[in-house]
């Protein structure tokens, strides 16, 4: 179930709402748990990625598959 990050415009702190897909389609209005407010302000975090780095001794571009070179 995704987490969703939000900000409580009446208290101004903010608070994770785990909710399906579904139901934040529907409309996700999560009740603040500071405040008790359902005044809340979905916020966007930043997302980690991890990237292979591209050994030039491989055609796959890295990845330990076939004819990887990490060891």
């Amino acid at each position: 179930m995704p987490t969703y990050e939000y900000f409580c415009s009446a208290c101004k702190k903010p608070f994770e709402a785990k909710a399906s897909i579904a139901d934040y389609s529907k409309g996700l209005n999560p009740v603040c748990p500071h405040c008790g407010a359902r005044k809340a302000i979905r916020t966007f975090t930043s997302l980690n990625v991890l990237t292979a780095k591209r050994d030039a001794r491989t055609r796959s571009g890295g990845g330990c598959g076939p004819g990887c070179a990490c060891r």
